[in-house]
């Protein structure tokens, strides 16, 4: 326990080595690790929340609003990094990955996150009032939105939120450095983030009904998971679409196809989310040294692997390396 208490100690101590933003440091439930959280409200319309959760043991944080304008309230939560899930008043529980979001809007209070310990959650959560919206897109609602519009009896409505790679840009561009120290137009620069996040949101959630329907192809339902198991081992090779076609028999099209379908991005942005997800694996699990990190998932230059990872999660992996070594995930 001592040791639990050196690692929180040294957090606050250093903390502006190990966190990006300004904001008060406060304990999560019974011990179980250290948060941060900054909250902006934007015209009365938007509201950006950006937190940081340096989770030790598993824990549950339950979040409120003000009754009187909870349901108003289209919420979405979003990750860069981390996994958890988001449990809403009606006892459903949602899986929240930085490949999946979730946007909902909830009558009563009781959402809950959900999170297991030995990890780092950076979080970023856009709200606007469906008066706002209204105002905005009209009385009705287009496409998959109007479901949006009024409560069915659960007093629950939700979509799962593919994050794409336009939308991942943008929830990296929340905790970019520009954004993240005291400087007087900040607020500026994050609320047209947020009003980019939440357009970003919606277009995803229009689209599915479209999308909603296609399916993988035949020969992509008996081969995807081949492909996928094959990406992911050989992470540390300079893998080439040709050469990954000519194994499974496919044209480059077809490739492009199964993967937009699939999951809902191309190839090339799978194959760049999964080197660097490992990478962080390796980094909080194994504690590996950036350069050794850098070769496991096939990049030859380690600058151009710290700029690949700061991009896609928001610090750099030395960040990371520097929370591993507080020992914050220490039993």
């Amino acid at each position: 326990m001592n040791k639990n208490n050196d690692a929180f100690e040294h957090l606050n101590s250093d903390s502006h080595a190990l966190w990006d933003f300004e904001a008060q440091d406060f304990p999560l439930p019974e011990g179980s690790g250290m948060g941060r959280l900054q909250r902006y409200d934007f015209n009365d319309l938007l509201r950006l929340y950006r937190s940081e959760f340096r989770v030790q043991r598993d824990c549950v944080i339950d979040t409120s609003a003000a009754e009187t304008e909870l349901p108003n309230l289209l919420c979405s939560v979003l990750l860069l990094s981390g996994e958890m899930l988001l449990e809403t008043p009606d006892g459903k529980q949602y899986e929240i990955t930085p490949q999946s979001g979730i946007v909902y809007r909830v009558r009563d209070n009781g959402t809950r996150f959900l999170m297991k310990g030995g990890q780092t959650l950076r979080h970023i959560g856009v709200a606007g009032k469906i008066s706002g919206l209204h105002k905005q897109l009209g009385e009705a609602l287009p496409g998959a939105l109007s479901c949006f519009s009024s409560f069915p009896e659960s007093g629950v409505v939700s979509r799962e939120v593919p994050v794409n790679t336009r939308l991942r840009s943008l929830l990296t561009n929340v905790f970019a450095p520009s954004t993240s120290v005291s400087d007087p137009l900040q607020e500026i620069a994050l609320e047209g983030i947020s009003m980019s996040i939440l357009a970003e949101v919606a277009r995803t959630i229009m689209a599915s009904d479209t999308e909603g329907a296609d399916r993988a192809p035949l020969w992509g339902e008996h081969i995807f998971d081949s492909l996928t198991g094959y990406i992911r081992g050989n992470l540390d090779a300079p893998l080439k679409t040709d050469d990954i076609c000519q194994r499974f028999g496919i044209t480059r099209r077809q490739l492009t196809q199964l993967f937009q379908v699939s999951a809902q991005c191309s190839p090339r942005e799978f194959l760049r989310r999964e080197r660097l997800e490992h990478a962080r694996v390796l980094i909080e699990q194994k504690g590996a040294p950036i350069k050794m990190v850098a070769a496991a998932v096939g990049y030859s230059h380690a600058s151009n692997f710290s700029k690949a990872y700061r991009q896609y999660f928001g610090e750099t992996p030395g960040h990371t390396v520097r929370l591993k070594a507080t020992d914050i995930y220490a039993e």
